[in-house]
């Protein structure tokens, strides 16, 4: 079972100055590469080894990484939130691009189209069954989008959801650093086995947070070395933020 992470207390090799200058950089550049909807933003985790024992750990965020939540369902909560934008069932079949980039809540009693990889989860977003008859259920909601997934598969690349173009650069900042510390703790070996640490949206090149002393650049995300071997290990670890949450059963907690 995942457990949950906060920030822990042992001694940071992330300056808050890095990770100002790195985020405001990243939120520069999305300004001039406007989107339809706000492009997420990831924490790039590269170690200097793969583990050998694969592992997910949950991470929970100060503030939610997501710019929207939508809940898909035929029948009207009583207690709705405003910020939370209602969907019809048939929705699930391919959601609003809006919608995909947020959180998408949908019903218990709801079927989710079968399907799974790349073009499925682009149709469905990162999606996460809610029990509508949970009077708590709204809370609940708002609790697991701020929660992210950190999962060691294969390879060294792992992406953490930690923000969106639309975020204030302040509140990004405090995420970045909360995952850091957070994947920084869970990690076999913990900073001795952390390599470097970036941050960038699908579309971007990835902006230098940490580099371990020592540490050769061609292990970097973008644009050294091997990149397009480092896309593809982004690209899977970005989808697979979007399938950790649609398999999800039983609950929305963190």
């Amino acid at each position: 079972m995942a457990m949950a992470s906060a920030p822990s207390t042992p001694a940071t090799r992330l300056s808050r100055e890095d990770a100002v200058r790195a985020v405001g950089a990243l939120l520069r550049w999305l300004e001039k590469h406007p989107t339809p909807a706000p492009e997420p933003i990831y924490l790039i985790v590269a170690l200097k080894s793969a583990p050998v024992r694969r592992f997910k750990h949950q991470l929970r965020l100060p503030h939610s990484p997501f710019p929207s939540i939508s809940l898909v369902s035929d029948h009207l909560p009583d207690d709705l939130p405003d910020d939370v934008d209602l969907l019809p069932s048939s929705a699930l079949q391919s959601l609003p691009a809006a919608a995909r980039r947020g959180l998408v809540l949908v019903d218990s009693r709801l079927r989710v189209p079968g399907g799974s990889g790349k073009a499925a989860g682009a149709k469905r977003g990162v999606t996460v069954p809610v029990d509508l008859s949970d009077p708590a259920w709204a809370e609940s909601a708002r609790e697991a989008a701020r929660c992210v997934e950190l999962r060691v598969e294969g390879g060294t690349c792992r992406a953490v959801r930690v923000g969106h173009g639309a975020l204030a650069r302040e509140e990004t900042v405090e995420n970045v650093l909360a995952a850091v510390e957070a994947a920084a703790a869970c990690v076999p070996r913990k900073w001795r086995n952390v390599r470097a640490l970036h941050v960038k949206s699908p579309e971007s090149v990835a902006l230098p947070l940490y580099s371990a002393p020592g540490a050769s650049g061609d292990q970097d995300v973008d644009g050294y070395g091997k990149p397009e071997a480092a896309k593809r290990e982004f690209a899977a670890a970005a989808e697979e933020q979007g399938r950790v949450k649609r398999r999800k059963k039983g609950g929305v907690v963190c």
